[in-house]
């Protein structure tokens, strides 16, 4: 069960994306709307810009941007500068450089993420006990050497329990077990620094010991994603019904389904999903 973060708490901890979506979806308008309402104060943005504003596409960071979301400020009726504050104390990413409580490598914004290949092996017994990553980042700056590889359990699961083994080019460093949110936190290092706008491609692979029935997979996304890949393998034995993609963002209380996907001849189904800037997309399915 994930909690929805309400929008004074994406006005505090940010992204800015998210928390101009949610401000924007509160007071019921249209992207449309909002931009004849800017005109009016003679702020000019296009409907392009203020969609990409708000998926993380984009980020106002010029003096004519920055006047436009001191106008939406009070469109919106979002306190003063709070989302020019946003603005201000966050990264590349979009997410704040520093965020008190939050779990290791989470506002990390050194790397950034271009592919996600994700292979989930649903076993007979109907668990997910498998995965197998394969990722593709680009430093933003010089030495940037490691990744912080989360992964939330089911509430079923010690998160002792669970292990995120290295594969290729990278080496397991310190691990953080989070037991009250089931979070696994592990620290892989790469085989040597990166400089700025080097690429590297590592793999590793989570072993899951859930104990209940699996009935989704997801990836969630910071900011952004350029790639999304997940398949999920069923064994032959328990296959499961209404397989499907769904997109969530943090402040939509339940799931959208997106996609109804069919068994092929593997028993497998997969998703490919480009430029992803909801914070979660994933596959879901029922078992009869």
């Amino acid at each position: 069960m994930t909690t929805t973060p309400s929008l004074e708490a994406l006005l505090r901890i940010g992204p800015f994306h998210s928390a101009l979506r949610a401000a924007i979806r509160r007071r019921g308008l249209t992207l449309e709307r909002l931009r004849l309402r800017l005109a009016q104060q003679d702020v000019a943005v296009a409907l392009s810009t203020l969609s990409d504003w708000q998926q993380g596409r984009v980020r106002p960071i010029s003096p004519k941007s920055l006047r436009a979301v001191s106008v939406l400020e009070e469109l919106l009726e979002v306190p003063p500068r709070a989302l020019r504050t946003l603005l201000e104390h966050t990264g590349p990413s979009g997410w704040p450089d520093v965020v008190p409580g939050m779990m290791p490598g989470f506002n990390a914004n050194d790397l950034e993420i271009l592919s996600r290949h994700d292979r989930v092996f649903v076993d007979a017994a109907r668990h997910a006990s498998r995965v197998d990553v394969r990722m593709v980042v680009r430093a933003r700056r010089d030495g940037v050497d490691r990744f912080y590889a989360h992964y939330f359990c089911d509430d079923s699961v010690e998160t002792a329990e669970l292990r995120q083994e290295p594969v290729r080019n990278c080496r397991l460093g310190r691990s953080t077990r989070d037991e009250t949110e089931h979070v696994v936190v592990d620290e892989l290092l790469f085989d040597k620094p990166l400089l700025e706008g080097e690429t590297w491609v590592f793999e590793f692979v989570a072993h899951d010991p859930t104990r209940l029935d699996s009935i989704e997979y997801a990836h969630g996304v910071r900011c952004f994603l350029a790639q999304s890949l997940i398949e999920v393998h069923f064994d032959p034995a328990a296959p499961p019904v209404d397989p499907h993609v769904y997109l969530q963002d943090w402040e939509e209380p339940e799931p959208h389904r997106t996609i109804d996907l069919e068994l092929d001849h593997t028993n497998s189904v997969h998703h490919f999903e480009t430029d992803v800037s909801v914070n979660w997309v994933g596959i879901r399915w029922r078992w009869a």
